[in-house]
């Protein structure tokens, strides 16, 4: 296995700026949260039934949730996607330029968790596909959203993004948004401590999920697209932890 990148934290909001951070040089974070990635994952191909698909789309805060979706919603117009991004756009635009988006994060994620509840209870009556971003990295809150929406008739799958630590701080830089340090550390280590069990959970029609899907960041358009489509996929084998160039960014990062 290769060695780590050296840890970084990402540079908190300040109080009076909105999303100023792009560009900011993260800071050094605690050994404890080291990146402890697996060099290989197992080949899973996967088929799902002919039921409405419900699928989570996972990852830490900087993983490439929301581009992936967008680019999902833009390519596949009849899937219904759900992203607190959306309200914060339009939050935005309502208020004043300096307005820091964490003094109004809590309403676009309150909206956000209000409108999933609603659709997963609506059931999928429409026949279009439904997807979901979340962090997924809290467990029982992750396996709940699961079971909500097998109990209201959907077919639950969930993709996490599996992402480097550099590739999750350069990720946050690159929106413009970072998260709270602390808060970013507790997804880390949370994240850290699933993943191998991510990756070699199967799902099945028992469980909350019918199939769970750990997939590279570079991947994970085209797999959701064609899981979308009802498509069979491929995960890959894992990449090696990319290298940081002298200003402490992942060299040639991979783009969701």
């Amino acid at each position: 296995m290769t060695t780590p990148a050296p840890l970084l934290r990402p540079v908190p909001d300040s109080p009076d700026s909105s999303d100023g951070a792009r560009g900011r040089a993260p800071e050094p974070v605690p050994d404890r949260v080291a990146d402890h990635r697996a060099d290989h994952r197992a080949v899973q191909p996967a088929n799902h039934p002919a039921g409405p698909l419900m699928i989570v789309v996972g990852g830490v805060p900087g993983a490439g949730k929301s581009t992936l979706l967008a680019n999902v919603a833009a390519d596949v117009p009849r899937a219904v996607v759900l992203d607190p991004d959306r309200y914060r756009r339009r939050i935005a635009a309502r208020l004043p330029s300096w307005a820091p988006y964490g003094a109004y994060r809590w309403v676009a994620h309150t909206l956000h968790a209000v409108a999933t509840v609603l659709n997963l209870l609506a059931g999928p009556r429409s026949g279009r596909p439904l997807l979901v971003h979340d962090t997924a990295t809290r467990e029982h809150r992750r396996e709940l959203l699961g079971l909500l929406a097998r109990l209201c008739g959907w077919d639950p799958v969930l993709v996490a993004v599996d992402v480097s630590l550099a590739e999750a701080l350069d990720g946050q830089l690159d929106r413009g948004r970072v998260v709270q340090p602390d808060e970013f550390v507790r997804h880390w280590e949370r994240w850290t401590a699933q993943r191998s069990l991510l990756a070699a959970a199967a799902g099945g029609p028992r469980g909350p999920w019918s199939a769970v899907h750990l997939m590279e960041r570079c991947d994970a358009f085209g797999q959701v697209r064609d899981l979308v489509r009802r498509r069979s996929v491929v995960v890959a084998a894992s990449r090696p932890e990319p290298a940081l160039d002298g200003g402490g960014r992942a060299a040639n990062p991979c783009a969701a």
